[in-house]
């Protein structure tokens, strides 16, 4: 009997890295290689012009586009560069907010009924990246939700709670939506206590420890 070939493993795509910039790096790639054709171009007939020929010719239009085409490229990094740094100044001001990762080739995956396809191209990014914290909450939530698999998503929530310097906003949503698994499908009540006793201890006199703490009442009145 013939064994079942195992399954190659997940090799990550351009989107599972730079997600919707992935579009932009191939227009990106696709510019610079027209500018390098026209660099030739133009390089071949200044060759004709100053009347060159053989290796001297082949030297001017191959080290000339080259050269144009790198010195195009700089130039559109600089320029990109200033962009950005202008954008990150007006996010620390607090005028805008910054840009978080939306997943959205995951979340096209999703929208396909392709739930296989969108968990493995999150693990792929989980596996890489260790503080992807909402990649982290998504692909726990299609566990939790969608695949039943109540065990994985729970691991997910406290691996993002152990993220340094976590924000409490994601912190909390990680921790409730753990003790939602534990007084549930994973039936560890005892632990789902002290999730809500950590929040009250972490975040003292914040609403947050207000909210845990009337969750931890109301699950300590069910005896």
């Amino acid at each position: 009997m013939q064994r079942a070939a195992e399954p190659k493993p997940y090799k990550l795509t351009l989107f599972d890295r730079f997600g919707p910039d992935a579009q932009h790096l191939l227009m990106t790639a696709g510019y610079m290689v027209l500018v390098f054709a026209l660099s030739l171009a133009l390089f071949t007939v200044l060759s004709w012009k100053l009347q060159l020929h053989g290796l001297a010719s082949m030297a001017l239009i191959v080290v000339g586009a080259s050269a144009a085409t790198g010195a195009i490229g700089w130039a559109g990094y600089l320029t990109g560069n200033a962009v950005g740094t202008a954008v990150q100044r007006v996010a620390v001001d607090g005028t805008s907010t910054p840009y978080e990762e939306q997943y959205s080739y995951q979340q096209a995956l999703v929208m396909q009924d392709r739930l296989d396809d969108a968990l493995e191209s999150f693990e792929a990014i989980i596996a890489e990246q260790p503080r992807a914290i909402e990649a982290r909450l998504r692909a726990a939530e299609l566990y939790a939700r969608n695949k039943q698999n109540h065990a994985r998503a729970a691991e997910l929530f406290r691996q993002v709670q152990r993220i340094p310097a976590v924000r409490i906003g994601d912190d909390v949503h990680a921790t409730h939506r753990l003790v939602d698994l534990l007084t549930g499908p994973l039936a560890d009540r005892g632990r789902a206590l002290v999730e809500l006793r950590r929040l009250v201890e972490k975040y003292p006199g914040t609403r947050a420890a207000e909210q845990a703490r009337t969750a931890l009442s109301a699950l300590k009145s069910r005896d």
